[in-house]
């Protein structure tokens, strides 16, 4: 007989991978995957990833009851402690045939951190190139001056730092007072 629709559960577990163990994730993810196969309920998973170390893994089941085992599991609570040292997570579950989840993205980090981290990284490259190009166009006035200056440091933002500073701050930007993953 066909499983109700209407309860079925969905999990969606939403994970911000520290840089450096993206390898450590992806094993992690396999052992996962055998762990929901063997359990009573299972329906099927589905990995969503985004950006770099940041992923989205999504799993059904027969219904609540078979979902709240699995996660209640001792050992799944062990494997999903392996993973908490190497990433922060959100977990969300509903039941029902068309299920509606809030994502956690970039967009989710906290503006005071961002603000941080993007000064302390924009201000000794701003430096640098102010000096270079001062020294270079030292008798220019000064939008002649500012203006390689914009150049360079829009572009040194957009291809090399921010792209990195996003992979190794991500982990810290999108945590919440209690070390989750805010949406």
């Amino acid at each position: 007989m066909p499983i109700d629709p209407d309860q079925t559960a969905t999990i969606i577990t939403s994970r911000a991978i520290r840089a450096g163990h993206e390898q450590d994730f992806e094993r992690w993810v396999e052992e996962l995957n055998r762990h929901a196969r063997a359990a009573p309920g299972y329906r099927a998973a589905i990995r969503l990833g985004q950006t770099a170390g940041f992923q989205h893994l999504l799993f059904r089941f027969d219904d609540r009851a078979a979902a709240d085992a699995w996660h209640d599991d001792p050992r799944m609570r062990a494997h999903v402690a392996v993973a908490d040292r190497f990433s922060t997570a959100l977990r969300q579950l509903e039941t029902g045939d068309g299920v509606t989840f809030e994502l956690p993205s970039d967009a989710s980090a906290s503006k005071w951190k961002r603000f941080v981290t993007t000064w302390l990284t924009v201000f000794p490259v701003l430096l640098l190139i102010s000096m270079l190009v001062r020294t270079v166009l030292k008798d220019a006035p000064l939008p002649l001056q500012l203006l390689p200056s914009s150049l360079l440091l829009t572009a040194t933002l957009q291809w090399i730092i921010l792209p990195r500073l996003q992979r190794y701050t991500r982990f810290w930007l999108l945590q919440d007072s209690s070390g989750r993953l805010q949406r």
